[in-house]
């Protein structure tokens, strides 16, 4: 964290009097549940596609965008008939990869079947092979009638005693709890004799004693990015005629101008998208933009001998919380600990981050318009554009809760579709 960085915390002074920082710092890697959820994911995602491609059918495959939680795989299936082309069989099928650090099995893979007369669930998959996603497309191309494929499941409920539990592996019987539990029963069976009183007495107070001891928490990490959940602020665009080859070109030199930031917290990519065109699913590449909270994303499109730049810039109101996925006594470290798990949740936007994303579109604009006049000296394009920026209202961004409408809504749904899919 920059000095420059405002932080919100506890803070106590040690004897050297500077300040310590007490807030919860979660460790950012890529080795947390989230991530390791993704590449299971991945592996689903092309699990399905070379299926499909030995079948030699067309069915659409979906992946969630990075940073989702849970991760999910997303297959579509349409079965044209063979007399008429109009009557098709729809069925689809999605599989949602829920992490669970320091468990027994690492992740636990929930699975919805819809056709066009209902829909089947399959809870707590630990194990997606192959020939799984082969057995799961036959049964959607109708080709295989028992939705029975013998997946490896963990316990969902208490009495399913003949599938394994998924519990924290690290997690054991705490041995106070154990011995003050035996006290009690031993003193409730021997209190006629007088003694009970005794066993009873002990075993009170070590389960107080029990009770006001502290509790370790484990965590995994969270991912180095934040989940995305955007609020719209400001945009430009244009359409320059006749450089449409010069895509490559000015790509590149907005790459350079943007590299010129020496600020730390300023990350830059390249990055993929799918959306839902007119006639299906469509991929396009952009530049993405990060500072802190602020998020830029830049389009660069080739129409014709014309070409689009433009640029809109958002608030990222998305953070990662911790949950507890479990609790129990720590047979590392031999103490009473809590497991948490990491979900996607909602950070209230204040001053600063719409100042940092005012501090980031500021810049953004600057490297694209400057490409942009350059270029239209260079080919001398008599051509009038308007690098005015497009300005959206801010009077209800600070401060919102999640779920609460103000007069960026618009941009809210707008911003849905820049959720990205790194290539």
């Amino acid at each position: 964290m920059s000095s420059t960085e405002t932080t919100v915390g506890t803070e106590v002074s040690n004897m050297n009097g500077s300040s310590i920082d007490l807030r919860p710092l979660v460790e950012r890697n890529d080795t947390n549940g989230l991530s390791q959820a993704e590449t299971v994911r991945d592996q689903i995602h092309d699990f399905f596609i070379e299926v499909s491609n030995a079948k030699q059918v067309d069915v659409l495959v979906l992946k969630s965008p990075p940073f989702v939680s849970p991760p999910w795989v997303s297959v579509e299936c349409w079965i044209r008939h063979s007399s008429d082309p109009a009557l098709t069989l729809r069925s689809s099928v999605q599989l949602n990869v829920r992490p669970r650090e320091f468990h027994r099995f690492a992740y636990e893979i929930d699975m919805v079947i819809t056709d066009d007369k209902q829909s089947r669930t399959v809870r707590s998959i630990i194990a997606f092979e192959k020939s799984d996603a082969e057995n799961v497309l036959s049964y959607l191309l109708f080709e295989r009638k028992s939705h029975a494929f013998g997946l490896r499941r963990c316990r969902v409920w208490p009495l399913q005693f003949w599938l394994p539990r998924n519990k924290p592996a690290r997690l054991g019987t705490d041995p106070m709890a154990v011995i003050s539990q035996i006290l009690f029963v031993v003193g409730i069976v021997t209190i006629s004799f007088g003694i009970g009183v005794i066993f009873l007495l002990v075993g009170g107070i070590m389960a107080y004693s029990n009770g006001k001891r502290r509790r370790h928490v484990l965590s995994a990490g969270k991912p180095v990015q934040e989940p995305r959940k955007l609020i719209r602020l400001d945009s430009w665009q244009t359409l320059v005629r006749g450089i449409g080859s010069e895509r490559e070109t000015i790509l590149k030199a907005i790459q350079a101008e943007l590299g010129k930031t020496t600020e730390e917290s300023f990350v830059m990519a390249n990055e993929k998208i799918w959306y839902w065109g007119v006639d299906g699913k469509e991929e396009r590449e952009q530049l993405v933009a990060r500072f802190r909270r602020g998020i830029a994303f830049v389009q660069i499109y080739r129409y014709g001998e014309d070409l689009f730049v433009g640029w809109d810039a958002h608030v990222n109101c998305g953070t990662w919380v911790e949950q507890i996925a479990g609790a129990g006594y720590d047979k590392t470290i031999q103490e009473l600990c809590i497991v948490h798990t990491i979900a996607a949740g909602w950070h209230v936007p204040n001053e600063y981050d719409i100042s940092d994303t005012n501090c980031l579109l500021e810049r953004v604009h600057a490297a694209v318009t400057q490409v942009v006049k350059l270029k239209l000296a260079e080919h001398q394009i008599d051509q009038e554009i308007d690098f005015k920026i497009v300005r959206e209202p801010r009077q209800n961004i600070a401060g919102r809760r999640d779920g609460e409408s103000t007069g960026a809504t618009a941009g809210i749904r707008s911003a849905l579709s820049k959720i990205s899919r790194i290539g």
